[in-house]
């Protein structure tokens, strides 16, 4: 009976191993290869005119720049927020703590749109300061690299406070009472106990931001101007089908993505750091100085105000009506139908249906394959385990745009992987894109709770006669399901305005909403862009709710 178990799990195994070698691993491969490939022979010549040419090593150089630039801006910012949320006691600490996780909620494009509206040359907010002061021209240039690393700063910063804020909750404080007493300044409290514990968070967090940086599509190519990375200098080349110099591309993409990854992970391993012990809690500090606590209280008023100004604005403009606001700093004729227009014409709803539809399609393709996954990771011995976990997770160091590419190199041709036909311009290939991408967020959720999944209570099933059906229903789905609808949120949100992914392979038939937001910018329908964006945030915070009562009732 154990060894038909154990070869039933080789053989799923198996089969979850081709499927994610076919989907992961062979595209990657596929644009490897052509990156060398010249006529059908092996040749170094387009690297070779890939260096010899400056814009080319600008990008490349500018693409790492900024990589680096947002995990040290968006790890000051997310670390001190983690420490403003965990160490002070003030009033509605909770309401605050829940605010700055708001752009979570609000996918990357719309938050650049919106900049563009406020901070952009004709911005709301850069009109009223060149108006207020009676400046000669704008006060700043809401372009470039600022322009794009303050996009980031806003919209990355949340990695950081996330992770780091579970670490300060797991500080045992009577270490920094014990170093206190034996008079450690706090300096060297901060760098000799504090920092050393956070260290695995704050790693965890500069490889994500990291690889979301070099990656980041939507601002540089939005506010970009003349600063040229890798993403938009690949799609670039890919439009004008020179496939080869963007393989060349995507590799060296790829290449600075996992370049970090180990180094990150090799001074995880080398450094040690404090085992997470079950002590005393850090104590929160109240702040009692009246004059501190005013400007503890605006500063926090301030801080909200920023996170929540650009979702502020994204609900104003949506009700502007379209071709009026061209010269006023402020808005003036405000209507419904942008609205009506969405809901009215089958034509302005299609962007916003496709994208749902895709979103659903990736969410369910990456439930049917990471909850086996999960299962033959965590819960058997099946000697292809650690394969399947490599390649499930490999996604995550992955940029869109390289995935993007891969799947073009890969499905330009029929295999049998797309069934011997050509999936490049038709619908699927997206969705499918959106699918890898999201696969080890899924993965990773459902492990948690796959750990939690004691063998005992399936044993304690069958053996009273429960079909494995049964004891599926009733025990391992509600058990594992937490973990599920965590993922599947996570994924939902970030497939639902995507935008990198989707300005590599979108159709005429699957225009999802994030492009056609974009399109009515550049075609000065600014309140219908806007209108798109309060649809997708309203999707996104009801289908949050309703994951919130599915979680409490499993």
């Amino acid at each position: 009976m154990i060894k038909f178990k154990q070869r039933y799990e080789n053989l799923i195994g198996f089969i979850i191993l081709i499927l994610l070698t076919g989907y992961i691993l062979i595209p990657g491969l596929k644009t490897f290869n052509l990156s060398f490939l010249q006529n059908n022979e092996f040749t170094i010549l387009h690297y070779k005119e890939f260096f010899s040419i400056k814009a080319n090593v600008i990008s490349l150089t500018n693409t790492i720049l900024l990589g680096f630039s947002t995990v040290i801006v968006c790890g000051l910012i997310g670390t001190s927020l983690a420490f403003f949320i965990g160490y002070f006691e003030f009033p509605h600490k909770n309401i605050v703590g829940k605010l700055l996780l708001t752009p979570v909620m609000v996918p990357g494009v719309i938050i650049v749109i919106a900049f563009i509206q406020l901070y952009g040359e004709n911005g709301i907010i850069t009109k009223s300061i060149e108006g207020i002061f009676n400046l000669d021209g704008i006060p700043f240039k809401f372009t470039g690299f600022w322009g794009i690393l303050f996009v980031h700063a806003y919209t990355q910063y949340i990695y950081f406070f996330l992770n780091v804020s579970v670490a300060i909750k797991h500080i045992d404080y009577s270490t920094v009472e014990a170093a206190k007493n034996l008079g450690a300044k706090k300096s060297k409290i901060f760098f000799s106990i504090i920092l050393p514990f956070i260290t695995p968070a704050l790693i965890a967090s500069s490889i994500i931001t990291f690889i979301t940086g070099i990656g980041s599509f939507s601002a540089p190519s939005l506010i970009g101007d003349k600063f040229r990375v890798l993403t938009t200098q690949i799609l670039f080349a890919k439009s004008n089908n020179h496939m080869e110099t963007a393989s060349v591309q995507v590799v060296l993409l790829t290449l600075v993505a996992f370049t970090f990854l180990f180094l990150c992970r090799y001074y995880e391993k080398k450094s040690s750091f404090p085992s997470q012990v079950k002590g005393v809690l850090i104590e929160k500090v109240s702040i009692e100085n009246s004059l501190l606590k005013i400007i503890f209280t605006a500063l926090t008023g301030l801080l909200i105000l920023f996170i929540l100004l650009p979702v502020i604005t994204i609900f104003i403009l949506s009700f502007v009506t379209s071709g009026t606001w061209l010269i006023e700093i402020f808005p003036k004729d405000f209507s419904l139908n942008n609205y009506i227009k969405i809901f009215t014409k089958s034509n302005s709803l299609r962007p916003f249906i496709n994208s749902v539809n895709m979103s659903i399609l990736a969410g369910f393709l990456g439930v049917v394959l990471a909850v086996p996954c999960s299962y033959i990771i965590v819960k058997t011995k099946s000697k292809f385990k650690f394969s399947i976990e490599a390649l499930a997770m490999l996604p995550l160091a992955l940029p869109a745009s390289a995935i993007a590419m891969n799947l073009i190199n890969v499905f330009n041709k029929p295999n049998i992987f797309a069934l011997n036909k050509i999936l490049v311009g038709s619908y699927i290939l997206l969705p499918i894109s959106y699918f890898i991408g999201i696969l080890p967020l899924i993965l990773r959720s459902t492990n948690i709770s796959m750990y939690n999944l004691n063998d005992t209570y399936e044993e304690a099933s069958k053996s009273l006669g429960g079909s494995w059906i049964y004891t599926f229903r009733k025990i391992t789905l509600p058990i594992i399901m937490p973990g599920i609808i965590s993922g599947v949120l996570l994924g939902f949100i970030r497939c639902v305005g995507e935008y990198t992914s989707s300005a590599y392979l979108y159709t005429v038939s699957n225009k999802p909403i994030s492009i056609a937001m974009v399109n009515a910018v550049f075609e000065y329908e600014i309140g219908l862009a806007m209108a798109y964006g309060v649809l997708t945030i309203s999707f996104i915070l009801i289908l949050s709710l309703i994951s919130n009562i599915l979680t409490k009732k499993y």
